[in-house]
C-alpha cells in the first residue's frame, strides 16, 4: 500500500477518537442487522445510514485530522486505483448474483437507495474507520487497511440473525471483507474516497434490482 502523510494527533485525542468510533461501529452493525432482520424499512435504514459516517468524521475533523486524512477530497484515479475498482466490480457483483433473482428494476432503489447505501458505507469505513486505524496503526498501514476490512466484513452479519447457515454467514461476509480491501487500497494510494462511493453505489444501483434466491 502507498505510504503517505497523515497528520499527527495527541494519544489522549487518539483514545478517545478510536472508542467513538469503534462505538459508532457497533451501533452502525446493530442499525444494519435490524435492516436485515426487517426491524427497520428500507428507508429509514437508508437515512439513519449517514449518521454513523457523518458523527465519525465531525470526530476526527475536530480531534485536528483534516479533511485529506479522511480522504474528503476530490483526485483523479489513478490507472492501478481503476484496476483495483474494476476487479472489485466484477467480483462484487460475481459473488452477488448467482444466488439472487430479478425483482424488476426501481427507480427508487437506483436512484435514493442505492446511492444513500453506498455513499453512507464509504463515508464511515472509508472516511472514518480507515483513517481512525491508520492513526493507531502508524508504522503498520497494512495492519489498518485489513482490520478495517475485517469490521467492515462483521457489519455484514446481518444474515445469522434470519436463520442463515454459518457457513453462508460467512461468505458473505467474506465478499464485503475482500472488496473493503480493495476499496480502501484505492482511497489511499488515490488519496480520494469520492470514486470508492461511485462505485459502491453502481454495485448496489445493479444489486437492488435483485433479491436473494429461496
Amino acid at each position: 500500500m502507498t505510504t503517505t502523510n497523515i497528520t499527527e494527533i495527541s494519544s489522549r485525542r487518539l483514545a478517545f477518537a478510536t472508542s467513538s468510533v469503534l462505538l459508532l461501529w457497533a451501533g452502525y452493525t446493530t442499525l444494519q442487522t435490524l435492516g436485515v432482520m426487517g426491524r427497520l424499512s428500507e428507508d429509514m435504514s437508508a437515512a439513519l445510514g449517514f449518521i454513523p459516517g457523518v458523527l465519525g468524521v465531525t470526530i476526527l475533523l475536530l480531534i485536528g485530522l483534516k479533511r485529506e486524512d479522511c480522504f474528503l477530497v476530490f483526485n483523479p484515479i489513478s490507472g492501478k486505483g481503476l484496476v483495483v475498482l474494476a476487479v472489485v466490480f466484477v467480483f462484487a457483483l460475481s459473488a452477488m448474483l448467482p444466488v439472487m433473482v430479478w425483482q424488476g428494476w426501481s427507480w427508487k432503489a437506483a436512484l435514493i437507495l442505492a446511492p444513500a447505501g453506498g455513499i453512507a458505507q464509504e463515508l464511515f469505513f472509508r472516511s472514518t474507520l480507515l483513517p481512525t486505524l491508520r492513526q493507531v496503526f502508524r508504522r503498520s498501514p497494512k495492519s489498518a487497511l485489513i482490520l478495517h476490512s475485517v469490521l467492515f466484513g462483521f457489519w455484514h452479519i446481518g444474515p445469522l440473525f434470519v436463520g442463515a447457515p454459518v457457513w453462508a454467514v460467512i461468505a458473505v461476509m467474506a465478499v464485503p471483507f475482500l472488496s473493503g480491501i480493495g476499496w480502501g487500497w484505492q482511497v489511499v494510494n488515490d488519496r480520494t474516497v469520492i470514486w470508492a462511493m461511485v462505485q459502491h453505489s453502481l454495485i448496489w444501483v445493479i444489486g437492488l434490482q435483485f433479491a436473494v434466491a429461496g
